[in-house]
């Protein structure tokens, strides 16, 4: 099972930080804006990240 732990936006009220727990391990996620795109970059065990990745494109669904 995969969750959100938390969420933290910037100032636009767009996503800037968020953790996500698997079974495999936490991982951290961070938006950047680069040149006008949005590009997100995280932390933790690969397995982890694989499994965190339907997760990380909710989020940005659900707040963008």
């Amino acid at each position: 099972m995969k969750r959100i732990s938390s969420i933290v936006f910037d100032r636009q009220e767009r996503p800037k930080r968020a953790t996500i727990i698997t079974p495999l391990g936490t991982i951290k996620v961070e938006w950047q804006e680069v040149a006008g795109n949005r590009y997100w970059s995280s932390s933790g065990e690969l397995p982890a990240r694989q499994l965190a990745v339907p997760v990380i494109q909710r989020i940005e669904r659900l707040f963008s």
